[in-house]
């Protein structure tokens, strides 16, 4: 399993739900990190990857870990 930082997209934040409550609709995912109701650090597949991105790809922002912090 890989590790992904994923963060509500700006224009997605006035809806009620938080990040965590996205990601965890689907199967695979472990939250490794959840002190921002916008931003956690999960756990998961490539495949639930693919699948919360054809879900919430319009809402969510995924980025692998390690890509995030080369960003930082």
């Amino acid at each position: 399993m890989a590790t992904y930082v994923v963060a509500i997209r700006r224009e997605a934040r006035s809806e009620a739900m938080t990040a965590e409550d996205w990601v965890c609709q689907v199967p695979g995912v472990v939250v490794k990190a959840a002190g921002n109701p916008s931003r956690l650090v999960i756990e998961s597949s490539p495949q639930a990857i693919s699948e919360i991105k054809r879900r919430f790809g319009d809402k969510l922002i995924i980025e692998s870990e390690s890509r995030h912090k080369r960003l930082l």
